[in-house]
């Protein structure tokens, strides 16, 4: 019998390639094993949006917030599936609490920017996606990608 974490890793893989459905089967297993290993609920909301599960996803990325309330990414991930469901006002609460946690995350600035776009919110949408991209420019620079 595998463990949880063969299982997640099996569960990425298929991910990657694409085979959402079996992914979500494996990533299924591993909460059967920890139903509180919270990253396998975020990767299985990942999975299931992909998938077009909405819905699932939702469920699963709150259930990850209920395991690790303190986890920014998971807030953001949860913003982007509001986003993409065009629930923009909650989709805003939840980059905006992704931020407060971690003010450096650059995609819930840009997401963030994106939703002030569609509601016609130029200057803070500016603001946003300005601090987006310093982010990215600081990250990059920081994490020396090209190394001579």
């Amino acid at each position: 019998m595998q463990n949880k974490e063969e299982l997640f890793i099996e569960g990425q893989f298929k991910f990657m390639d694409e085979e959402f459905e079996a992914s979500i089967e494996l990533f299924s297993k591993v909460l059967e094993i920890d139903p509180g290993f919270s990253d396998a609920y975020q990767a299985r909301a990942v999975a299931r949006l992909r998938s077009g599960d909405e819905k699932g996803a939702l469920a699963d990325i709150d259930k990850a917030i209920e395991c690790a309330p303190e986890n920014a990414k998971y807030h953001y991930r949860k913003g982007a599936i509001l986003f993409k469901s065009g629930e923009l006002d909650e989709a805003l609460e939840c980059l905006s609490r992704a931020i407060d946690l971690d003010p450096a995350l650059a995609p819930a600035y840009a997401l963030r920017g994106h939703l002030y776009e569609k509601a016609g919110d130029e200057e803070n949408a500016s603001s946003d996606l300005s601090r987006a991209e310093m982010l990215r420019r600081e990250q990059t620079r920081n994490s020396k990608i090209v190394d001579f």
